[in-house]
């Protein structure tokens, strides 16, 4: 019976420490939604990086970085203020592949770090 009791503690401890690890991980700021979106084939002028997190992304230190195929920095930007977006403003871009690179620090003090391509393709109309 004391080895039943036991195995009880066991898993009950197990988790609690999963609970408290999966609740320390969602303060972090995940990307959730962006445009362009990661691989998106984009027609239409791209005059803007728009990347939205689950939470607010730190001022100053969060940054967002767009670059061409051979790793060109186009455009850069630092977040201004805490934000749950991150906005880059880019010049006209023209028909390739393009970066984006984002660095963010969240409000937990965790740095959120990734990347992902799009695609510019060529204009019907031009």
């Amino acid at each position: 019976m004391k080895l039943i009791r036991y195995a009880w503690a066991a898993v009950l401890a197990a988790g609690l420490g999963f609970c408290s690890a999966t609740a320390g991980l969602a303060h972090h700021q995940f990307l959730v939604e962006s445009f362009p979106a990661s691989r998106q084939r984009v027609i239409k002028p791209v005059r803007q990086i728009r990347l939205v997190f689950e939470g607010k992304a730190d001022a100053v230190i969060s940054t967002i970085t767009l670059k061409s195929r051979n790793g060109l920095v186009i455009a850069k930007a630092t977040q201004k203020e805490a934000s749950k977006e991150l906005i880059l403003d880019t010049p006209v871009l023209q028909p390739g592949l393009y970066e984006v690179d984002y660095r963010v620090l969240a409000t937990d003090g965790a740095i959120v770090e990734g990347a992902f391509p799009f695609i510019v393709e060529p204009s019907l109309s031009a």
